[in-house]
């Protein structure tokens, strides 16, 4: 999920310098509303191949053939490790509202992502009240109606126009919580009930915690974004995020012909 939250907080500053410019543009013919759904839609029909001048793997679906989980801490123990993880429908939303107000150098946006899943197999040693327990299996755990807003505050350079991400404030909700994580214990009845506490746990987790969100995404993504994007032109920001390596040819800077993404076969 890391990568989709750092590509989200990456869309704001290229579709606003593309309205900065859009009033030098010769022909102009749809409106800034227009072009940025437009480019969004085309990041996510890109998202099956990543992005890779961003350094951001395939997104639909994310695929992380086996991972170590190492938390140790005095509130959490969780040591394991995770092999052949599928995470489906990063691609799957809607764009409720994307809007810019150049002026001011802010924007607000809003998508709905209708079903986000993932399927993986695990091995976990964990501590929860004190008690250390290990369980491994087959784990299945579902998102759906995953509501996702928030507003973003930009400033650009005098000279260059560089642009930088000054503020970032996501919010989220869901919708509905699925668990089937097997292996929790050796009886189904239990198992069961198991996963339902969970399903019970992550829904209030996400949705009361809310206004707590911004929090985080301000102290990570947006360090994270300025330091990712470093002294690329925008130009390179937008080829990036619309599928090909770059926005222009580095030599004459002219515009590099978008190549079409070609996903990958499952395994």
């Amino acid at each position: 999920m890391k990568y989709l939250l750092v590509l989200l907080a990456l869309m704001p500053l290229a579709w606003a310098h593309q309205e900065v410019l859009a009033n030098a543009l010769a022909a102009q013919d749809r409106s800034i509303s227009s072009q940025i759904v437009d480019a969004i839609e085309a990041a996510k029909e890109q998202m099956p191949c990543g992005f890779p001048g961003l350094g951001i793997p395939p997104l639909a679906p994310l695929k992380i053939a086996h991972k170590e989980i190492n938390i140790d801490s005095d509130a959490l123990l969780a040591i394991g490790e995770i092999d052949n993880f599928r995470l489906y429908g990063l691609n799957d939303f809607d764009i409720v509202q994307f809007r810019i107000q150049a002026i001011l150098r802010k924007g607000t946006f809003e998508f709905n992502w209708n079903h986000v899943y993932l399927d993986t197999d695990y091995a976990m040693t964990t501590r929860v009240s004190g008690v250390k327990m290990h369980r491994e299996g087959h784990a299945k755990f579902a998102l759906k109606n995953l509501r996702v807003w928030g507003n973003f505050k930009y400033s650009m350079g005098i000279l260059g126009g560089s642009i930088k991400l000054n503020n970032f404030d996501l919010y989220v909700s869901v919708g509905e919580v699925k668990s089937e994580i097997g292996g929790l214990s050796k009886y189904s009845i239990i198992n069961k009930k198991l996963n339902q506490i969970i399903e019970e746990w992550v829904s209030l987790a996400i949705n009361d915690n809310t206004n707590n969100i911004p929090l985080l995404t301000n102290g990570y993504l947006v360090p994270a974004v300025n330091a990712m994007i470093g002294d690329l032109s925008l130009s390179d920001i937008l080829g990036m995020i619309g599928g090909g390596s770059g926005g222009g040819n580095g030599e004459t800077g002219e515009p590099v012909e978008k190549v079409p993404c070609i996903p990958p076969e499952e395994d």
